[in-house]
């Protein structure tokens, strides 16, 4: 098996041995390129700077509600307790559980 593999590597020419990442592309071609692809940077780093300032801008100017979420049947079913202790409390949710803290502790 080894040497038929062997045969199978020996006879692919040369010129297939190995990849072209660039294409084979000329010098000048590859300059060019790289040209073009700054010119595209230069416009786009602080297109896309701006739009990022932007949105952060459109974001922060208004409030944010912190309503509590709908009570739907399907949400909070618990089948068993959480290992943390509250009883119906989410693992990331600290003043849920500072709140079931207090009460247990008063």
């Amino acid at each position: 098996m080894l040497p038929s593999m062997l045969r199978a590597v020996r006879s692919v020419p040369k010129s297939q041995a190995f990849r072209q990442f660039s294409a084979g592309g000329s010098q000048a071609e590859h300059i060019e390129v790289m040209e073009k692809w700054k010119k595209i940077s230069y416009v786009g780093i602080p297109a896309v700077t701006l739009f990022g300032i932007a949105v952060m801008v459109k974001h922060f100017s208004h409030a944010h509600h912190e309503e509590e979420a709908p009570a739907y049947p399907h949400m909070k079913i618990r089948s068993k307790p959480f290992p943390w202790g509250a009883k119906d409390c989410d693992m990331w949710d600290f003043a849920c559980k500072k709140r079931y803290w207090e009460e247990a502790n008063a």
